[in-house]
């Protein structure tokens, strides 16, 4: 190692590997401090409190009068909301989940949170699950066209709920979800779907990557012309050696 050492070649060739690698770790570390805009949304654990646990809420057997009421609610939430006529109506049968973050006014404009659809009527309904004062149903939707081969359907989940404490309190609408792949014509461009929702936005922006970019770029040609010339000295250093010695 010590021949190695005393070789000047040797030595610009160690220090300039050093300083590249050197220079590259920096370069990974600022880009890497600057570049991370990501920010953790993580909710803080509070371990003063007990630990909240899920308990499946007890099943109840639904009778003839609440399935009746279940589905007379349900049609008229899809004759009036999802179908978007009588918007007005519409507002009592909702329940504060689906009243949140809107108000009277925008809600009778058409631009709400409940997905529409042509809805000419129910085809089929049945129970997804049933709780005390909690109902989930699947209603199957379908739209007549111009003509008796074109029409389209569409399934939804409806979530309903009433108030237990109370007798008379009727169910109201607090969840209105689609539910697979319907048919061809499931919204119609005529109503009111409100406006298209904004594009993905980037975390990272690219002006954090044109530092390291560069720097590889950099790196490459770097090398590349370090290599070269290596070469090329070793060669004209390997012909005057020949020379001296008398060799062809």
């Amino acid at each position: 190692m010590a021949g190695r050492l005393s070789s000047p070649r040797f030595r610009r060739r160690a220090s300039w590997t050093l300083g590249l690698l050197g220079l590259t770790a920096v370069v990974v570390i600022v880009s890497i401090a600057i570049g991370n805009t990501g920010h953790s949304s993580a909710t803080k654990i509070d371990y003063s409190k007990k630990a909240w646990v899920y308990h499946e809420p007890a099943h109840s057997q639904l009778t003839k009068s609440e399935r009746f009421m279940l589905y007379r609610t349900a049609s008229q939430f899809v004759q009036t909301a999802v179908a978007r006529k009588h918007l007005d109506r519409a507002w009592g049968l909702l329940g504060a989940e689906m009243r949140a973050g809107q108000t009277r006014k925008s809600w009778d404009s058409g631009f709400n949170n409940v997905i529409p659809f042509p809805a000419d009527g129910i085809q089929q309904w049945d129970i997804l699950y049933s709780y005390q004062g909690d109902v989930a149903l699947d209603l199957s939707l379908f739209h007549r066209g111009k003509d008796a081969n074109n029409w389209s359907g569409k399934t939804f989940t409806i979530e309903l709920k009433r108030n237990l404490d109370n007798p008379r309190s009727k169910w109201l609408v607090v969840s209105w979800v689609p539910k697979g792949i319907g048919g061809g014509g499931t919204l119609s461009p005529t109503r009111n779907t409100g406006p298209p929702p904004p594009g993905p936005k980037s975390a990272v922006s690219t002006k954090f990557l044109f530092l390291p970019a560069a720097f590889l770029v950099s790196l490459l040609l770097g090398l590349g012309v370090w290599a070269v010339r290596g070469a090329v000295k070793s060669r004209r250093a390997s012909r005057k050696y020949s020379e001296q010695l008398g060799y062809k």
